[in-house]
């Protein structure tokens, strides 16, 4: 039985010649059998994968991952006869549970699944175990065996239908935060928030779950899977279009403890770029108070070089 305890990243370290090994493993099973269909990820999405799979079935001291299984959507089978499917994406950074934005609060962090998978109901998996990979150099593997900063984060588990009725789902185009940057996705995404997950004490723990923890793992409404600034930016957005009233976006950034303006998806300089473009065309309601109120919440930025 799982008892639930906060989903704090536990860190496997896979740099130096011991990991080099496990990374090695990895890539040259990818390599000699990769995955194909419209449900496989990349050649280095499979290879950061395959890795995280023999990391975490060597901790649960299974011999290895189940290859064979990969078609069915699971890597390997619990004890208590629960299927884990697990994901892993990768980066040059650590995996935060927070990170700072642009302006404003810290943004909690995200997990993100291929929709195209989730929602096969042919892939048949009980829960998702969520990792994360530090990667160092190209981030290619397996990398070089005197590389140090390779680290495997795994985050904690969701069960499928959770993510399913839970998750958001958002087509390619879609735009969204990382750090200080923003991008769209190029591929059917679900993004789930990391806090949201069930977090594990030891990576062994894992085999204490059974399949009456899977069916508890319950949707919940009152789960927020967006940033607040995300959030007030919607709010803002849908008082704007008179949908809800102005006070209704109040009362949230009251409940959420927020101070001030929140941060807009458009860089300063478009909004004293846009009054300066009403100023100059005379057009009604806007007069040069305006760019001083702006200057209250706004910085305009100048280049000073790379």
């Amino acid at each position: 039985m799982y008892t639930y305890v906060h989903p704090t990243p536990i860190v496997e370290p896979l740099g130096g010649q011991e990991g080099y090994k496990l990374r090695k493993k990895a890539a040259d099973i990818v390599k000699k059998s990769p995955a194909t269909g419209p449900q496989a990820g990349s050649i280095r999405q499979q290879s950061y994968g395959m890795l995280a799979q023999i990391v975490v079935a060597r901790k649960l001291g299974f011999p290895k991952p189940i290859p064979s299984r990969v078609d069915l959507g699971y890597d390997f089978i619990l004890p208590s006869g629960v299927k884990v499917d697990v994901k892993c994406r990768g980066g040059e950074f650590p995996f935060k549970e927070k990170y700072e934005g642009i302006t404003g609060p810290p943004r909690d962090a995200k997990h993100n699944l291929f929709a195209r998978q989730v929602f096969d109901d042919s892939l048949k998996t009980d829960i998702y175990l969520m990792a994360h990979l530090q990667t160092t150099g190209d981030g290619k593997l397996p990398g070089t065996p005197k590389q140090r900063n390779w680290n495997l984060f795994i985050c904690g588990w969701v069960s499928k239908e959770r993510v399913i009725k839970e998750g958001v789902y958002l087509p390619p185009g879609s735009l969204t935060e990382r750090g200080k940057r923003w991008f769209t996705y190029r591929a059917h995404e679900i993004e789930f928030y990391h806090k949201h997950l069930n977090g594990l004490k030891r990576v062994e723990d894992l085999k204490k779950l059974d399949p009456s923890d899977v069916k508890n793992d319950a949707p919940d409404p009152e789960r927020l899977h967006l940033t607040i600034p995300d959030a007030c930016r919607i709010l803002s957005d849908m008082v704007g279009r008179n949908i809800v009233d102005p006070s209704v976006l109040k009362e949230f950034k009251k409940t959420m403890q927020i101070e001030g303006p929140h941060p807009s998806v458009f860089h300063s300089n478009q909004y004293f770029h846009l009054v300066r473009y009403l100023l100059a065309a005379k057009m009604k309601g806007i007069n040069s108070d305006i760019l001083d109120k702006l200057r209250e919440q706004f910085q305009e930025e100048t280049f000073e070089g790379l």
